[in-house]
């Protein structure tokens, strides 16, 4: 698998996406409290989206260099 500049390969995407998730899946299944289950998707989802936006920055970031270093 390709490594990208910070060095976070897509398997470690898969596996971060799918704790975020898992643990947002458990907190509904877990607790009572409507509102504190909403805060906890929000931040949960929150983070999830920053890391695919962050991963996917890089890796055109990365593919843009790349290409230019070749010319």
């Amino acid at each position: 698998m390709k490594k990208n500049k910070y060095n976070f390969t897509k398997r470690k995407q898969i596996i971060a996406q799918s704790i975020l998730w898992a643990a947002a899946m458990l907190t509904v299944s877990i607790l009572d409290s409507k509102e504190f289950v909403l805060l906890i998707l929000i931040i949960l989802s929150s983070v999830s989206l920053f890391i695919f936006k962050t991963q996917n920055i890089a890796e055109e970031l990365t593919n843009a260099v790349d290409k230019y270093e070749k010319k």
